[in-house]
């Protein structure tokens, strides 16, 4: 499975193409929604022969801008194959039959670690990466601050997911976070 690129194609050209409904032989495959979460697709496709009952699946298109063909392309894949990009909708998940149960609750994890709040104080246990607790020191726009051994690092939201325990700052055992 590679990447198909179109030459002078703008992205919402691109969207437009792969969000249309068709019908060939017989066999009709209508978009009921599509989004864009950075630069991948989501769709919900449902598919219907004409004597058959409709079928419907999710479809995960990755969008890239190619210099060479000085247009856009992609590359698609649908729930069965397990994408690794878990920014699905979650009221996709309630529209299709679950195809790869695991994967959803990936995005349902993902889902739930983008919605997390932070504060000033909070102590975090991490699993995952080079630092295993850190403190949270303060935001900038979307970005977090937190201190690790004595060194500041950068804390951006796709980081949520390595966060395994949280304790706010009222719980920490004083002001030097012991416990």
């Amino acid at each position: 499975m590679g990447w198909l690129f179109g030459h002078g194609q703008t992205r919402a050209q691109l969207i437009a193409r792969l969000t249309r409904n068709e019908e060939h032989d017989s066999v009709t495959r209508r978009c009921l929604r599509h989004c864009t979460s950075g630069n991948v697709l989501w769709t919900v496709w449902e598919v219907q022969r004409s004597d058959d009952a409709p079928m419907r699946y999710i479809g995960c298109d990755l969008l890239a801008w190619d210099r060479a063909c000085a247009g856009w392309g992609y590359k698609d894949m649908c729930e069965q194959m397990e994408p690794l990009y878990y920014s699905c909708p979650l009221a996709y998940l309630d529209m299709v039959p679950p195809a790869a149960p695991a994967w959803r609750e990936q995005v349902r994890a993902w889902h739930a670690a983008r919605s997390r709040t932070l504060a000033p104080g909070d102590v975090l246990t991490l699993s995952g990466l080079s630092i295993s607790e850190a403190v949270v020191v303060s935001r900038h726009h979307r970005m977090w601050i937190v201190e690790s051994g004595g060194r500041l690092f950068r804390f951006p939201p796709r980081l949520f997911r390595h966060i395994v325990r949280q304790r706010g700052a009222d719980t920490c055992g004083g002001p030097q976070h012991a416990g």
